[in-house]
């Protein structure tokens, strides 16, 4: 199981750094996601990704949400690359 997580952090990292659609799995729904921000939980201490979900199973509006790492499951990284966004916080923090 450490071996896939450690393989999954590789590819989430290359699919941030090089700007390319996600898909996977998360809590039995299925998400198509851009992902923008791996960071550490200042509460829980835990990794999670901040990514604009651009369509999942449980329908919708495009939206950012945040992940638990560890609940991922069955990512691939597509070929489809995608432009930066501004997240929350900045938008918040420019007004």
């Amino acid at each position: 199981m450490a071996l896939h997580k450690n393989a999954l952090m590789a590819d989430l990292r290359g699919a941030i750094r090089h700007y390319r659609v996600i898909r996977f799995t998360y809590d039995g729904r299925k998400y198509e996601a851009e992902p923008h921000e791996l960071s550490r939980n200042p509460v829980t201490g835990t990794s999670e990704l901040k990514a604009w979900v651009r369509r999942s199973s449980a329908g919708g509006d495009s939206r950012w949400m945040t992940f638990h790492y560890w609940s991922i499951r069955a990512m691939d990284v597509l070929p489809d690359k995608f432009l930066p966004r501004a997240s929350e916080k900045s938008l918040q923090s420019a007004s």
